[in-house]
């Protein structure tokens, strides 16, 4: 245990002395793996916990960038007040298309949620007066020097990632999380047991569009320009859930490790083999994915410290799944 906290600490200064340590391209190289590990953490709430593949989420960082933007520059508020605005406003939208999506089940689902950003983006697009429409929307800059901004920005996104992650920590071992895990391994024998499966859903939706739309208000005030094929890109999501194969589905810290992997990799490759480089990553991602299905978190690692997570055989969390029954998500 005490080695645990010494490699907790140890970790965490590195994290703070970072961006005083290194060049500028390193500072938002991490910055945008703390992103993409934020944005990867709140889908696999939703799809890692729930089982449901939200390929659709890009509506919420969308919406979470596009309340930032039109705050600041229509109402001139100053960021600290639409950020929390940006989050309010996607789990309001989580709810209402809970209510209308979260009855389908599986790939309708699927391209239901994708359906609803598409249509979403499509209104963002043609209301000219107060998005820009295709023109964008510039934010107000933050103000100071680049050293400044890419640190100030650092650790806005390290600040998301953390709150997730120690959100998911704290879900992965009480009762909604729980719950979440049951609809993941068998909705019907949830709703047997007494579980109200649509309400867990909108429950579990609405936090992974609280955490994804208060990521799209740092990046929209971040980049200082957004646009509706930037914000509600689908390519995104694809990254988000290779992400989460990678590092492992439905576990606390895979979303990260994930993030750490692929956005690495794909920066390296990138840099030696600029005309390759996306067939390289596809051959690379396509290996991870055949030799290590259920993510690097499930690999005989020897540590100082355990942090994988419980295995159903050993986990707490029979309160919602029969004994017997294996979670075939794991």
């Amino acid at each position: 245990m005490k080695n645990r906290y010494v490699w907790i600490g140890v970790g965490a200064l590195l994290l703070v002395s970072f961006p005083f340590l290194v060049t500028g391209f390193w500072v938002r190289l991490l910055t945008q793996i703390f992103m993409f590990a934020a944005l990867a953490s709140a889908l696999n709430i939703i799809s890692g916990f729930t089982g449901y593949a939200a390929f659709g989420n890009m509506i919420f960082f969308g919406l979470g960038a596009y309340t930032t933007a039109v705050l600041m520059t229509k109402a001139h508020l100053p960021f600290i007040l639409a950020f929390p605005a940006s989050g309010v406003m996607a789990v309001l939208l989580a709810i209402v298309l809970g209510l209308l999506l979260l009855r389908l089940r599986g790939h309708y689902f699927a391209l239901g949620s994708l359906g609803a950003m598409e249509a979403f983006r499509q209104i963002i697009d043609l209301w000219t007066s107060l998005t820009g429409g295709s023109q964008g929307i510039t934010v107000p800059a933050f103000p100071g020097n680049p050293f400044v901004v890419n640190t100030f920005f650092y650790f806005a996104m390290l600040f998301m990632v953390v709150l997730v992650v120690a959100f998911v920590a704290k879900l992965d071992k009480n009762r909604l999380g729980y719950a979440f895990k049951a609809i993941r391994a068998d909705e019907e024998a949830a709703n047997v047991m007494g579980i109200d499966t649509t309400r867990y859903k909108i429950i579990s939706w609405s936090l992974s569009a609280l955490f994804t739309g208060l990521v799209g208000s740092v990046y929209a005030y971040w980049f200082s320009y957004i646009d509706p094929p930037t914000v509600f890109n689908v390519m995104w999501v694809v990254n988000m859930f290779v992400i989460i194969l990678i590092g492992g589905m439905g576990t606390v810290f895979g979303p990260v490790v994930g993030a750490v992997i692929l956005e690495t990799v794909s920066e390296l490759v990138w840099s030696k083999f600029i005309n390759l480089h996306l067939g390289i990553l596809g051959t690379i991602i396509i290996l991870a994915v055949l030799f290590m299905p259920r993510g690097v978190l499930h690999l005989n690692w020897k540590l100082p410290f355990s942090w994988r997570p419980p295995t159903p055989a050993n986990s707490r969390g029979g309160a919602f799944v029969s004994k017997g029954k294996e979670d075939r998500h794991g």
